[in-house]
């Protein structure tokens, strides 16, 4: 049902361009790495997909059973069943996500009008799943240091490729930071 994604390897190509990962790699000198670091921090990307809603108030319990990541799907799935979230989307429901080194943004289709921020400190776990009809959604939880509950923002994307672009580029995103 859900998968955590494991860091790219293979993938000759960065962020969807033609540069090549390969060549950026072979000197690893720490001026290439800091050179590597910076350009990612300085990179927007934006990407088409469809929001499905919100789920608020979310109380994460620990469970020895279940990891976060189950329980979480298992409660957006809940929302959907009693028709509190979507479960398909529409033409309506296009937004534009762009991910940067200050989070996640989202905006209607004309890039007019700012829907969500959601500040990189504030995303608590970016989970990409496929529901029961053979979507593929991501799951962003939003929470703050000290609260007990989140919220989640539900978006579908058009392809397990896409999902897995959008949860590696914030990955990307937080290990440079951290490597800074």
């Amino acid at each position: 049902m859900f998968k955590k994604l494991p860091l790219p390897k293979s993938n000759p190509y960065h962020n969807g361009s033609k540069e090549s990962v390969d060549s950026q790699m072979s000197n690893s000198s720490n001026e290439n790495d800091k050179e590597r670091v910076d350009k990612i921090l300085h990179q927007r990307v934006h990407f088409k997909v469809y929001y499905l809603g919100l789920v608020e108030q979310i109380t994460m319990t620990s469970s020895k059973k279940r990891d976060t990541e189950s329980q979480l799907v298992d409660i957006i799935e809940e929302n959907q069943i009693e028709g509190r979230l979507q479960v398909a989307a529409s033409e309506e429901n296009k937004v534009v996500m762009f991910v940067s080194r200050h989070g996640i943004k989202v905006v209607d289709p004309s890039g007019q009008e700012v829907l969500q921020r959601h500040p990189l400190h504030t995303i608590a776990q970016l989970i990409q799943y496929s529901d029961g009809f053979k979507n593929q959604n991501i799951a962003v939880k939003i929470g703050q240091v000290g609260k007990h509950t989140c919220k989640c923002y539900i978006f579908q994307c058009h392809s397990e490729d896409q999902a897995q672009a959008i949860c590696n580029c914030v990955r990307r995103i937080f290990d440079a930071i951290t490597t800074k």
